[in-house]
Formats: structure tokens, C-alpha cells, sequence
């Protein structure tokens, strides 16, 4: 059987992983803590019999510990669901701790006040609608940028060394032997030459439709 006052000297003289010394005071940071203060009467570790509140995912639980219990470290702690109805939640306080120490009884119902109030806020929080704050990463804006203006450049580069190739190429600066170059641009090359032939011939009809003419007005006058 376990000794609670052994504990407690040990805890308060030696050492305690839990334990926080603060200029204002010293806490308590086990999770099943009812009051946060690290002393004789609120160690959950040094008594055997104990109570506290805890909030999981919403719902409200009373947290019992007996010592009849302490043989086995996996049910030590007993668990009651609280009633959403904040008065009807202080009821199950009262009958659950009916033969508990004051103490105990009056510090779970000061816990779960305060739990109650901020899950209270908590709802109204999320009913608000608030502006999303989406992060912001420079690291990658500027890597993107770099790349933006690299790509920028090259297609700008490679443009100009298309036109060069292609006025080289319509002025048979490699004479007639075939050469590796992209069929896009020769598709270029041809898809112009048959553009200016065209022009070629619609020009030379004109001319000819206006000889044309000018020699029937001749026959006219001639009449």
C-alpha cells in the first residue's frame, strides 16, 4: 500500500518532473492537477484519493482516483461524462463526491467553470467569420521570379536566333547542302515563300488585268 505523506517528501524535498519554479510561485504541469499549484493538498501524485475535471474534444469528464485502485496503474483513474447542462453537471459533481473532502469538491466545480466559459467562447469564435491569413513564402515567390526572368531571357534568345537562322536560310547563306535544322522553322520558311509567291501572282494578274483595259479604251477611241 502506497504512503501519501512518502510521496509528498520525496516529491517536495527531491525531485518532481512536474514541478515548475516561477519568481511568483511554484506549479504543477500533470495534466490531472485540479488547481495548477504544486502543494500538499492539489498533488495528485501524493494522494491516494483524488478528483479533478478535463476537457477532451468538447465533452467535459470527472476524473475519480480510490485507493483501491492503486494496484493497478491502468485503471487508477475512473471516468464520468458531465452533462453539456451546466447545472446538471454540478449535480453529478455533488452526487459522484458526495463523502469526498470539501476541498476536492469545491475546486472540480471551480474547473469546470472555467472550463465551461471557454468552450462557451470557443463556440462563438467559430461562429464568427473571421479573414483567413494565408502564409506567405519569399523563398519561393523569388525562386519563381528567378525562374520567371531566366525563361524570359532564354525565349527572347532563342526568338533572335530563330529570325537570324531564318533570314540566313532565305538568303542561301548555306548554300544548298541539307542541314539539321527544326522543321518549324521550315515550315516557316515555306509557309512565307508560298505567301510571297502568291502575292507575286496576284500582283502580276493585276497588272495584266489593267493592260487589259487600257488597250479596250484604245479600241474605243479608235472606233
Amino acid at each position: 500500500m502506497q504512503s501519501d505523506e512518502v510521496i509528498w517528501q520525496v516529491i517536495n524535498q527531491q525531485f518532481c518532473s512536474y514541478k515548475v519554479r516561477t519568481p511568483t510561485g511554484t506549479f504543477c504541469r500533470n495534466p490531472y492537477n485540479v488547481t495548477g499549484l504544486c502543494n500538499r493538498q492539489s498533488c495528485p501524485l501524493a494522494n491516494s484519493r483524488y478528483a479533478t475535471i478535463r476537457e477532451e474534444k468538447g465533452i467535459i469528464y470527472l476524473y475519480m482516483k480510490t485507493p483501491e485502485r492503486a494496484h493497478s496503474p491502468a485503471k487508477m483513474w475512473e471516468r464520468k461524462k458531465l452533462s453539456k447542462n451546466y447545472a446538471q453537471a454540478l449535480a453529478q459533481i455533488d452526487k459522484e463526491l458526495q463523502f469526498w473532502p470539501n476541498f476536492l469538491v469545491h475546486k472540480c466545480k471551480q474547473r469546470l467553470t472555467k472550463i465551461t466559459q471557454y468552450l462557451i467562447r470557443m463556440r462563438k469564435l467559430k461562429l464568427k467569420e473571421k479573414p483567413q491569413l494565408i502564409g506567405i513564402k519569399k523563398k519561393l515567390e523569388r525562386r519563381e521570379a528567378n525562374r520567371e526572368r531566366k525563361a524570359e531571357a532564354a525565349a527572347r534568345i532563342e526568338k533572335s536566333i530563330e529570325k537570324e537562322l531564318i533570314e540566313r536560310l532565305k538568303n542561301k547563306a548555306y548554300g544548298d547542302a541539307p542541314l539539321n535544322v527544326n522543321e518549324e522553322i521550315w515550315q516557316k520558311i515555306l509557309d512565307e515563300e508560298l505567301e510571297g509567291a502568291e502575292e507575286d501572282e496576284s500582283e502580276e494578274e493585276e497588272e495584266e488585268e489593267e493592260e487589259e483595259d487600257e488597250v479596250n479604251e484604245n479600241r474605243i477611241y479608235i472606233i
